[in-house]
């Protein structure tokens, strides 16, 4: 077994040693958050290499004889986007099962079980979207089935090949650069996962709640989002918003505000305790540090100082281990 590991890069090779099958199945839980079982060929010689896109992943995999599903315990859930280039990845979820070959793309949620198998060598190319990057951009986040892009569209296409063409750098461009080819991949992967044709079908008031929720989520840095502005863009009038709002079990401005108290939540856990309580409440779109506390302690019955300070004593235990 070989570990490699750089400030961005960490990548792993399964080898033929004793200790190889053991050592990958412990790095794929840690770096994939996968559990690894084998088939009955031969899978020395697989490779993982993982880089980071901002805050996606980036995952240029060799893989062969083995089956992966996600950790039972894993907490966090994600959005893959898998690209295989060559053999076949078998995937099974919620009573779905599918063959994805070479060209291929499917999109699977980690929120509900499921299994990857690759019975051939093949060359697999993902990407990884937290749950919460496409929440705040109020993108869907639970697709409740597998998504296979029809790949003779001309926007799938172009995709797959961003995609190829990403993960051909192999994560040796600048951490700017990575970061912003993040953000285009979370602008892209609307095309997939919220279909229109879908929106068109829905009831005209789940179409404006979800218009309106998307604005919200992309507007929750700024402080002056009112019910106003939110109802200018879903294209409807403040009360009929309102009665839409209270109808799904929450006034609009609560619902902002709670949006806001879990994007604060989220930017406290990955701060590992090093950010400025101030600067959280103000990217959150609180007007002061004070109201964003108070709002906090009514929510979550302790401080966000609080909150900060155990998060960063929790990352100072880690490095000591």
């Amino acid at each position: 077994m070989t570990t490699y590991k750089s400030d961005y890069l960490r990548r792993v090779v399964l080898t033929g040693d004793p200790n190889g099958k053991d050592s990958w199945r412990h790095d794929s839980a840690g770096m994939l958050r996968l559990d690894c079982e084998y088939g009955s060929g031969e899978p020395a010689g697989s490779s993982v290499n993982v880089w980071s896109l901002g805050r996606l992943d980036m995952v240029d995999g060799h893989l062969a004889h083995m089956s992966l599903t996600p950790l039972a315990d894993c907490g966090d859930t994600w959005l893959d986007l898998n690209l295989v280039r060559t053999g076949a990845m078998h995937i099974e979820q919620g009573g779905q099962a599918r063959r994805i070959g070479p060209g291929e793309i499917v999109l699977i949620e980690s929120s509900h079980a499921y299994r990857q198998s690759f019975g051939e060598p093949t060359h697999i190319i993902a990407l990884r979207f937290p749950s919460n990057a496409l929440k705040e951009r109020g993108l869907r986040h639970d697709l409740r089935g597998l998504i296979t892009p029809d790949m003779s569209a001309a926007d799938t296409r172009a995709i797959a090949e961003l995609v190829m063409s990403i993960a051909a750098q192999r994560g040796e461009t600048s951490v700017g650069l990575r970061r912003r080819q993040g953000n285009q991949m979370l602008e892209l992967i609307d095309l997939f996962i919220d279909d229109p044709a879908a929106l068109t079908r829905t009831r005209c008031s789940d179409a404006t709640l979800f218009r309106a929720r998307r604005f919200i989520a992309q507007n929750l840095r700024n402080p002056e989002l009112t019910v106003s502005l939110i109802a200018s863009a879903a294209c409807v009038s403040d009360a009929h918003l309102s009665r839409l709002f209270r109808g799904a079990g929450q006034p609009v401005m609560r619902y902002v505000w709670e949006s806001r108290l879990e994007l604060a939540v989220d930017m406290l856990r990955r701060s590992q305790g090093r950010a400025q309580i101030s600067d959280i409440a103000y990217r959150c779109g609180f007007s002061t540090p004070s109201h964003f506390s108070r709002a906090f302690r009514e929510r979550y019955g302790t401080s966000p100082r609080h909150e900060l300070a155990a998060k960063g004593s929790e990352s100072s235990e880690l490095l000591t281990l």
